[in-house]
């Protein structure tokens, strides 16, 4: 399917409006609520349905509240450390909690402490496009409205950066490991270790050892800490106002080219940023209705601003997208590129950290794959969570090139029920 040039337009003045009329929108904030009703509106226009789906979650939960509950379990750890015999193993058991915390809410989405936060409301906005014939088949097509909040280690530079997470991470290593030998030297030798002793508290040899070398470990925990704790709230235009342009864009093209029996939904989750929130409220709702059950779920990733496309087989939640719908996706980018030989290179990659919203189907049982937008030799975004996620940074070109491959994918599976 050709596209018009018109439609690489539409998709910039999609984001650029947004970006201009509403500004950063994080979760739950009146600009996501009032960027979301702009969008239904946007919808109206060509959708044969669209609705605007309201959820409850705590948007300061995550990552920026588990990463304060876990660093501040770290942080304060050094203080037990000179507690006497044998409470100093309560340095390695705060490090140990602040590791479970960040993990269990990081990569498996836990929310056990989620009663730390308060909760607020954030909504989904859909539209539906109708097939000519009789629904045989559903793909759901998303992006996101809110926009992340800045964050500071993305700036780094690479070598600072990863001198920071090195020395940051081993200071909880550091921790546990002089907590444990400091218990196990007192309970072998008793006091030989100790220097002296005042009320509850022991210095040993093990801990002069330990403080002085906390001297120039310790700043880089912090400095850590602050790389993932930015107070700026982005604009977000590729990531991912460009993925909720293509989505409308999709519907536009495909409300003036009806599949024959692939009912096309698209639409822009809210709350993706706290924990891909939208996605699961989605989830949670069209899930117990049947409407996922015979569909595919595509999620559309940064697509304003990218060197190729990567197809996502597993992201840091730890189960494997769809392979089945990147199988088809490989074939629809083959046809697009007839169409376009410059399109894009596409690739197929993972994410060591990072995921989308395609987790939460996944997670559920039901089948998502992630088109994802990526730098040239990293399977990151460009200016990823950094105020230079701007419209002036999305290319046109960029923009075109999902919209086609996307479209030539419902082609695709739509050829297969006629």
């Amino acid at each position: 399917m050709k596209i018009d040039e018109s439609f690489s337009d539409y998709m910039f003045s999609f984001i650029d409006t947004i970006c201009t009329k509403f500004g950063p929108r994080y979760s739950c904030s009146d600009a996501e609520k009032n960027a979301n009703i702009w969008i239904k509106k946007e919808l109206d226009q060509f959708c044969d349905e669209t609705f605007i789906d309201e959820f409850e979650t705590r948007p300061a939960m995550y990552p920026q509240g588990f990463i304060k509950v876990a660093g501040f379990l770290g942080g304060i750890s050094p203080l037990f450390m000179t507690l006497i015999f044998p409470f100093s193993l309560l340095s390695f058991i705060l490090v140990i909690l602040g590791i479970v915390i960040l993990y269990s809410e990081l990569f498996l989405m836990k929310g056990w402490i989620g009663f730390l936060f308060k909760t607020k409301k954030s909504s989904n906005v859909f539209g539906i496009i109708k097939p000519i014939g009789e629904v045989k088949f559903r793909i759901i097509f998303e992006g996101h409205t809110d926009s992340a909040k800045e964050m500071n280690i993305a700036s780094y530079k690479p070598r600072i950066r990863q001198l920071v997470a090195g020395v940051g991470i081993y200071f909880m290593i550091h921790t546990i490991i002089f907590s444990i030998w400091k218990f196990i030297a007192q309970f072998i030798s008793g006091s030989a270790i100790v220097i002296f002793n005042w009320t509850i508290f022991s210095w040993t040899h093990i801990d002069t050892i330990y403080f002085f070398s906390l001297i120039f470990i310790y700043p880089f925990f912090i400095l850590l800490l602050k790389g993932f704790l930015g107070n700026t709230v982005v604009l977000g235009a590729n990531d991912n106002l460009s993925a909720s342009a293509v989505s409308a864009a999709i519907g536009k093209i495909l409300s003036e080219n009806r599949p024959q029996h692939v009912e096309v939904w698209i639409g822009s989750q809210g709350s993706e940023e706290v924990g891909d929130r939208g996605a699961k409220a989605f989830v949670e709702k069209y899930g117990k209705m049947g409407i996922l059950d015979n569909a595919y779920a595509v999620v559309l990733e940064c697509c304003g601003a990218a060197d190729r496309i990567l197809l996502i087989e597993k992201d840091m939640h730890t189960k494997a997208y769809t392979k089945e719908i990147n199988e088809k996706l490989q074939i629809a980018y083959k046809n697009a590129k007839k169409e376009n030989p410059n399109i894009l290179k596409l690739d197929i990659g993972s994410l060591i950290i990072g995921s989308c919203d395609a987790c939460r189907y996944i997670h559920s049982g039901y089948k998502a794959a992630s088109v994802f937008g990526a730098e040239s030799k990293k399977n990151k975004a460009i200016n990823w969570h950094s105020v230079k996620d701007s419209p002036e940074n999305i290319s046109k070109h960029v923009l075109k090139d999902f919209l086609a491959l996307s479209l030539n994918f419902v082609e695709l599976i739509d050829d297969a029920f006629k």
